[in-house]
């Protein structure tokens, strides 16, 4: 019986293996296909929230959502393929080693923070890349905010965002709103909340069209921008940037994009600047048999074979229509079935910005269509629903795994 193995419980991996389910069942040969799902751990993290408050909630447990369907899930984190003898290692849950042979592979193991080079010396910083990470910046906050204000340091209550990027400004516009949750308005009315770019606009991968309502979202919740603007160096709690001054701050926060998982690198191949692995319209890795990529991993054109076609995104609003795409095909080449190409025409954007609300915009030029409390709405519904996927219900599982 074939065995597919699918590495990866984000959104790629999650959504593959319910459209690799449902392909295989849409079939005569439904009972001929193993599906395993290789997660580092037992949940769903929902990386796009994890800029908000309580961020230890914000993910789904995978046994209600796999088991269902009939997909095997495997606690452990992948550390390399051999393409030739169709084998994952992995380090186990354990901490023990393991060994997946695979008939067809989808990788779908996502991305990691990139950091900019600097010096860090006896320093703490911190992100939002992930559960663990999300989970102690909080930590830290709450740490914080439990510090006397009377016995605080002049700065303790600094809090500088690197990286003014779609998770920057959100997190920025929010913070305001952390702090509060720990030290209540008063105190957090009065930190200083400082994002730093080097860029010389704000956002600038979003363009001009939410540019205008991100700015005065961020003067609103009283954010200091400072463009043009690198950190050389932190050591402690002092950090020097590239225009020779200085802050003073025990929270450094970095949101400087992202980069492929070194998996990909570990194939050999050539990759994009992310460290992506050049797929093709199917997504299946270009220069390798039996191997499909989606997500955050697979550089992926959205309308392959056309002039407006798009490289899709490092978001879960590509990740899951890719996954699905991805689990579709690695299972059709398994049951011998047609494949069917990935695309994704329609783009949105909608980015949280705090108390002020939201900005909502369509296409890849990023027209703006609504702002604030009605952009508000549809970010909430987005991240509240449409992200999280069906549980403990075999039906609703597998037609969400279906291909539109």
């Amino acid at each position: 019986m074939p065995e597919l193995l699918i590495v990866g419980g984000g959104y790629a991996g999650v959504w593959a293996a319910m459209a690799a389910a449902r392909r295989a069942q849409d079939t005569d040969s439904g009972d001929e296909l193993n599906i395993r799902l290789l997660s580092k751990d037992a949940y769903l993290t929902h990386r796009p929230r994890l800029y908000e408050r309580n961020p230890q909630d914000m993910r789904t447990p995978l046994p209600p959502v796999l088991g269902p369907i009939g997909v095997d899930l495997a606690l452990g984190e992948a550390k390399s393929i051999d393409p030739a003898a169709r084998r994952v290692r992995a380090t186990g849950a354990d901490g023990g080693d393991r060994e997946y042979q695979y008939d067809g592979l989808i990788l779908a193991a996502g991305s990691v923070l990139r950091r900019p080079p600097m010096e860090i010396i006896n320093a703490q910083t911190w992100s939002v890349d992930d559960h663990a990470a999300a989970v102690a910046l909080d930590q830290h906050l709450a740490a914080r905010m439990a510090i006397p204000e009377i016995d605080a340091d002049a700065d303790g209550d600094t809090v500088v965002i690197i990286g003014a990027g779609f998770t920057g400004v959100e997190l920025a516009t929010e913070m305001r709103g952390r702090l509060a949750e720990h030290g209540g308005a008063a105190r957090a009315g009065r930190a200083r909340v400082i994002l730093l770019d080097a860029a010389p606009t704000i956002s600038e991968d979003l363009g001009p069209g939410p540019r205008p309502h991100i700015l005065q979202a961020l003067q609103a919740a009283q954010v200091e921008v400072r463009l043009n603007t690198m950190v050389r160096r932190i050591e402690g709690d002092q950090l020097s940037l590239s225009d020779g001054g200085g802050i003073t701050s025990a929270t450094v926060i970095f949101t400087t994009g992202a980069r492929a998982n070194s998996l990909a690198a570990g194939l050999g191949l050539d990759t994009d600047p992310s460290g992506r692995l050049f797929v093709d319209e199917n997504l299946s890795v270009k220069g390798l048999a039996n191997i499909h990529a989606a997500g955050d991993i697979a550089h992926a054109l959205t309308e392959p074979g056309t002039d407006s076609s798009h490289v899709a995104l490092m978001s879960c609003q590509h990740a899951m229509p890719m996954g699905k795409a991805a689990g579709y095909n690695a299972a059709s080449v398994l049951l011998n079935l047609a494949s069917r190409p990935y695309e994704q025409a329609r783009y949105v954007t909608c980015v949280d910005l705090g108390p002020w609300g939201a900005v909502f915009s369509t296409g890849w030029e990023r027209q703006v269509e609504l702002i604030k409390a009605e952009a508000k709405a549809r970010k909430q519904f987005v991240m509240t629903e449409v992200i999280y996927p069906p549980m403990n219900d075999r039906a609703a599982i597998l037609e969400a795994g279906a291909l539109a």
